[in-house]
């Protein structure tokens, strides 16, 4: 199940309610995205009544950091680099971090890999991956240290 979760609603004059126990504020959204439906759980109905997989990732956003330095993560959720090769995982990045991420990734894919099989341009990006982690890790041990 892919979902978003956790966001957490404002106080509005119009407070949205548990759509379980239809009693208390709304503070967890949940959506499907196979089947477009959503749910509203108040934090007691959302440990009892939401499926664990969607409590897990929910603990994972709430816990996570910027795998990278370690800061206040400003971006994150499914590595979509990652799930094009197979792999299903998490990333978090505070707003630095994504930046130069994405500044790195975007500049690695500006290489023509149109001429290789699928099988080749499938480890071209798990190659892509790494290389993009492994820069990562120089760039912020180097900003670390001016």
């Amino acid at each position: 199940m892919l979902a978003c979760t956790s966001r957490t609603y404002m106080s509005t004059p119009e407070q949205i309610l548990c759509g379980v126990c239809h009693e208390r504020p709304a503070t967890h959204h949940v959506c499907n995205a196979n089947t477009g439906k959503s749910s509203d759980f108040c934090a007691e109905c959302f440990e009892t009544s939401a499926p664990p997989e969607v409590r897990q990732s929910s603990a994972a956003v709430r816990d996570a950091h910027c795998q990278y330095c370690g800061g206040q993560p400003c971006a994150g959720g499914t590595d979509f680099l990652a799930l094009v090769t197979g792999v299903q995982k998490q990333k978090f990045m505070c707003m630095p971090c994504s930046m130069e991420h994405n500044r790195f990734v975007r500049q690695q894919l500006q290489s023509d890999a149109s001429g290789l099989s699928q099988q080749e341009q499938l480890a071209w990006l798990r190659k892509l991956d790494r290389d993009a982690d492994e820069h990562m890790k120089r760039w912020v041990s180097e900003r670390g240290s001016r």
